[in-house]
């Protein structure tokens, strides 16, 4: 495996290997490249690990630049062929092979930064450990990690606290309306710098469905601790539900200051 050594990133405290992609288009091809990006690149990217540092075009709408942050030398030289057996990838082929026609080249050049000049950035996402009457998990596959099932969840949206994002991103995933009782997991990635917390929860209404573009495979699994290779393959997804079926609840606060009240509690 690649070695970071003491190399540090912009992005903080965690090294990364930084890659700049130059995109060359038509004129008038930015508006269809720039949809194609947001609808299927971008979380593509995000959902395997790779962080988006930044991407900017220039004043004629021509070149379209771009920096990636991965893991590693290994994650960066693996990464596409694993994007190409995701679900979500397959799906976007008709669209990639018609977005194509705007771009004239491609570069991409390794880069290095030369000091430490940013903040630490963390991100916050959530999951819900949801069980039916006959013990069963609801897990879902995700179009970007096509090959293990996981609990429901995903990241905040902008001015959205643990709460609102849990119960969306159930109700987006899954097509499940659930009611949150308690914190059973929180952990902290420092590789990608991800704060997840992980609540139990119980079905209050809706259809259980998958979510187009988004999950397939929705339904409710017999895992236990002894069976859980059968269905879940990445680690941190392993020690996240293993961790969520003890069910052992933490103390949670969410509150507003000024004036200090507090919204949801979990003893």
């Amino acid at each position: 495996m690649y070695d970071n050594g003491k190399r540090r990133s912009r992005l903080g405290s965690v090294a990364m290997f930084e890659v700049k992609t130059e995109i060359r288009i038509i004129p008038d091809g930015y508006e269809s490249t720039n949809a194609y990006f947001h609808n299927h690149v971008l979380n593509n990217y995000l959902e395997l690990g790779v962080k988006l540092i930044g991407r900017w075009v220039n004043e004629d709408y021509t070149v379209i630049t771009e920096i990636w942050g991965y893991i590693d030398e290994q994650h960066y030289r693996e990464f596409f062929e694993m994007r190409k057996k995701t679900i979500h990838y397959k799906n976007s082929l008709p669209e990639k092979l018609a977005n194509d026609k705007w771009i004239i080249s491609k570069k991409e050049m390794i880069i290095h930064p030369t000091g430490d000049y940013k903040q630490d950035l963390h991100l916050v996402s959530t999951n819900v450990y949801v069980t039916n009457d006959k013990n069963e998990v609801l897990l879902v596959r995700s179009l970007h990690r096509s090959d293990t099932l996981e609990l429901p969840g995903g990241r905040l949206d902008k001015d959205e606290d643990v709460i609102q994002g849990a119960i969306r991103e159930v109700k987006e995933e899954t097509g499940l309306d659930v009611e949150l009782t308690a914190l059973l997991y929180t952990s902290h990635n420092k590789t990608t710098g991800v704060i997840n917390f992980t609540f139990h929860g119980r079905v209050t209404g809706g259809v259980l469905k998958d979510a187009p573009e988004e999950t397939v495979d929705v339904a409710f699994y017999p895992v236990t601790a002894v069976n859980i290779d059968q269905y879940v393959t990445l680690p941190f997804q392993k020690q996240r539900l293993l961790k969520a079926m003890d069910l052992r609840q933490q103390q949670f606060d969410l509150f507003e200051n000024r004036p200090f009240k507090v919204l949801t509690a979990f003893q």
